[in-house]
C-alpha cells in the first residue's frame, strides 16, 4: 500500500513538472465577504482590460480563491494578492475593499501606472501584511508614517520610488 501511494505521488509530481500540467493546491472556498471586497476593489480601479491577465477575469460566478492573483487560506480568507503588471492606472482609491482584507499577508502592486500618486496610509490597516511590493508602480511623494508602524512588514520593496520626504524608521526596511 505504501509503495502505491509513493508511486502516485511520484507520478503526480513528474506529470506536473514534465508535461506542464498545473497542480492545484488545496485552499478553502472563498468567503462571500472576501469575494465582495475583491469585486468592490476591482470595480473602483481603472485598468486596461486588454493588458490585464488577472483582474479582467474576476467575476462573481467563480469562487475567488480560484482567481489568478488571489491566494486563500483553508478558511477561505484572502491572504495573498498579486496585482503586478495589471496596467492599473491612476491610484488606489481609499474606498476600495483592499483595505478591509484583514487576513492579507502578501500584496504585490509592482509595475503599474500610479502616476506619482501617494501611497495610501490606509495600507497600515492591513496589520497581517508581511510582504509588500510597490516596485516601479509609479507611486510618489512621502511614504506615510503609518507604514513604518507595520511591524510584521519585512521586506518592503519600493524600487524607483519618487520620494519627496524623509523616510525615517522605514529607511532600513526598504529594498
Amino acid at each position: 500500500m505504501r509503495i502505491i501511494l509513493l508511486s502516485w505521488l511520484f507520478f503526480i509530481t513528474f506529470s506536473t513538472n514534465f508535461f506542464g500540467i498545473p497542480m492545484i493546491l488545496a485552499s478553502g472556498q472563498c468567503q462571500s465577504d472576501q469575494q465582495f471586497l475583491l469585486l468592490q476593489m476591482k470595480n473602483s480601479l481603472i485598468f486596461d482590460s486588454t493588458k490585464s491577465v488577472r483582474l479582467v477575469r474576476w467575476n462573481q460566478s467563480i469562487d475567488c480563491c480560484t482567481w489568478r492573483g488571489v491566494d486563500c487560506d483553508m478558511a477561505g480568507h484572502v491572504i495573498g494578492l498579486d496585482l503586478s503588471e495589471e496596467s492599473i492606472d491612476g491610484g488606489i482609491d481609499n474606498s476600495t475593499g483592499l483595505f478591509e482584507l484583514q487576513h492579507l499577508r502578501s500584496l504585490n502592486l509592482a509595475f503599474n501606472l500610479f502616476y506619482e500618486s501617494q501611497i495610501p496610509s490606509r495600507l497600515a490597516n492591513l496589520t497581517n501584511l508581511v510582504y509588500l511590493n510597490l516596485s516601479e508602480a509609479g507611486f510618489g511623494g512621502e511614504i506615510p508614517i503609518e507604514i513604518s508602524c507595520m511591524t510584521r512588514l519585512n521586506p518592503f520593496f519600493c524600487r524607483k520610488f519618487k520620494t519627496a520626504g524623509v523616510l525615517g524608521p522605514l529607511n532600513e526596511r526598504l529594498v
